[in-house]
Order: structure tokens, then C-alpha cells, then sequence
């Protein structure tokens, strides 16, 4: 009897921690899996965010429903109010607080009215408002998980196409424009000149006072700085610069084998005559503003 207390007593003095082995058997493989759960959201965040122009958090207003009159409404559209744009403004403008047409990836029981939601895609239609197909999108309360790490992953895409230019350019500094002019080159008598080919870039030159070398400039030196000032499609984004603008320039070496370059009236003269920098990147001149962003992405890469 003794022995079979003795062992009564050993067994409950142990229930309690064979109680607590049970649950963590049982935990630990829902925590892993959650973790693991929480690791693809993020991962899969990330992914969506690489490939799409433009973020927005938005709740939405109307289901099986478009207001873009050549998108037809069917069960993969829905009509939302954008609350936030993480990315995309700089193609459809701030779009916050104005209604957008969403194509959703699949069809989600999901959207429904009242509902907020995380969008990531790209532009189908931009007019009197925006069309967006998406690529994917989170519900309710997964858009608040996947809305944590987001900003971080957006800025790291934002700013993948500014460091791409930077690590190229031998000259980075912050400097003011003085003055800007066309390259020409002046007739001569007799002499018949080409017509302006299609898509003419219309170089000019701008002369520019380096206020703060970030990266191999000198400072109060002035630079030549030759850009495309046409507003032709193919150049639209190129930087267009004029007298009294500070920015943060992001130069580069005119290259001798670049043909539209060097093919241009005058370019190649005006090289031989002195020496220049070439802008020709929508991110090769940024606002003055982000010279502690630039400062920061060049730390970073060293």
C-alpha cells in the first residue's frame, strides 16, 4: 500500500508538468506555423510591392460595380474611397480621398462594402479617376498584419531606382542652376541643315553652382550640365531644368558611343569645346529636399 501511495504521490507531483509538456506539444507546431504564416505574409508583401506601380489602403464602397466607362463591371470589380497612397502617386497624383476602380486579381467573398482593404497593382486606365489591376490584395484584418512592415518594403522599391543611378554617377551634389540655353549649331552661309528627327531630345545645357559635393564634385565649381529639354513622350520625364532651380544632381560621363547623343547638332562640337555632365534619368535630378534621403542611401551602400 505504501508503494502504491508513494507512487499515487510521485504521479501527482508530476501531473502538472506533464500537463504543461502536453501543451507546448501542441503549441509549439501552431506557433511555428504562425510564424511561418506571418513570414510568407511578409514575404509575399514584399513581392507584391516589387511588382506593383501603386499601393493604396481603401475602403470599400460598391462591389460588381466600375466607374471607368471602359471597364465593364463584373464580379472581379469593385469600386473604392483611397485612404492612402504608399506608392504611385508620382504616376496618378495624390489619389487620397477620391474614389478608384479596383479589378481585383480573383474574385474575394471578402470585399464588401464597409471593408478595408490593401491593394497592390498597376494602372489600367488614369482619367477622370483611376483604374487599378491588381496583382493582390489583403481584407479586413490581414490588411492590418500586411499594413505593419509595409512602409519599409515600399520606401526599399521606392528608392531601388535612385540607388541603381547613384551607383553609376561619378558626381553627386547638391547645386543651384545659373543659367540654361539650347545647344545649336550656327548656320553658315550656304550651308543646309537636317530637319529635327522624330523624338528630337532638344539638348540643352545648363550651367550649374555646386553648393554641396555629396560624391565627387567641387564645390562652388561650375558644371555643365546637359539634359533633353523636349516634352516629346520618349523624353517627358527626363529631368527638365531652368534658371534658379536647386536640386540634388545625380551626373553622369556623356558617353562617346551614345549616337542620339553625339549624332545631335552642336552636342559634339560643344564636348570637344569643354567638358560636361549628362542628366537623362527621371532620378538623375532629385528635390533638394531628399539630400538627407541621398546622404542616407549613400552611407548605406559604402
Amino acid at each position: 500500500m505504501k508503494d502504491k501511495k508513494h507512487s499515487f504521490g510521485i504521479s501527482r507531483h508530476r501531473h502538472p508538468n506533464i500537463t504543461r509538456w502536453r501543451t507546448l506539444a501542441v503549441l509549439g507546431p501552431l506557433c511555428a506555423m504562425a510564424a511561418m504564416e506571418a513570414s510568407a505574409q511578409e514575404e509575399s508583401v514584399a513581392a507584391l510591392a516589387q511588382r506593383s506601380a501603386i499601393v493604396i489602403a481603401g475602403k470599400v464602397v460598391r462591389v460588381n460595380a466600375s466607374l471607368e466607362p471602359m471597364q465593364a463591371a463584373t464580379s472581379n470589380t469593385i469600386v473604392i474611397t483611397i485612404s492612402r497612397m504608399y506608392a504611385g502617386a508620382e504616376i496618378a497624383g495624390d489619389q487620397k480621398g477620391r474614389m478608384a476602380t479596383v479589378l481585383l486579381s480573383h474574385p474575394s467573398p471578402d470585399a464588401k462594402p464597409g471593408t478595408d482593404a490593401l491593394f497592390f497593382g498597376n494602372p489600367r486606365f488614369i482619367g477622370k479617376s483611376l483604374t487599378i489591376a491588381d496583382e493582390g490584395e489583403f481584407f479586413a484584418g490581414a490588411a492590418s498584419a500586411a499594413n505593419a512592415g509595409l512602409e519599409a518594403t515600399v520606401q526599399t522599391r521606392r528608392d531601388q531606382p535612385l540607388v541603381d543611378r547613384m551607383a553609376s554617377a561619378p558626381s553627386i551634389f547638391r547645386g543651384r542652376v545659373e543659367s540654361v540655353h539650347p545647344i545649336t549649331v550656327a548656320d553658315r552661309a550656304g550651308e543646309r541643315r537636317e530637319p529635327a528627327s522624330e523624338h528630337d531630345p532638344e539638348w540643352s545645357v545648363a550651367s550649374v553652382r555646386v553648393l554641396t559635393s555629396l560624391r565627387g564634385a567641387t564645390e562652388d565649381a561650375l558644371v555643365n550640365v546637359i539634359f533633353p529639354a523636349s516634352r516629346d513622350v520618349m523624353w517627358f520625364n527626363a529631368p527638365k531644368l531652368k534658371e534658379g532651380q536647386e536640386s540634388i544632381f545625380i551626373t553622369h560621363a556623356p558617353e562617346r558611343g551614345d549616337e542620339r547623343l553625339m549624332r545631335a547638332p552642336g552636342v559634339a562640337a560643344f564636348l570637344e569645346r569643354q567638358p560636361a555632365e549628362l542628366v537623362n534619368q527621371p532620378f538623375d535630378v532629385v528635390p533638394a529636399s531628399d539630400e538627407a534621403r541621398v546622404r542616407a542611401l549613400l552611407t548605406k551602400a559604402r
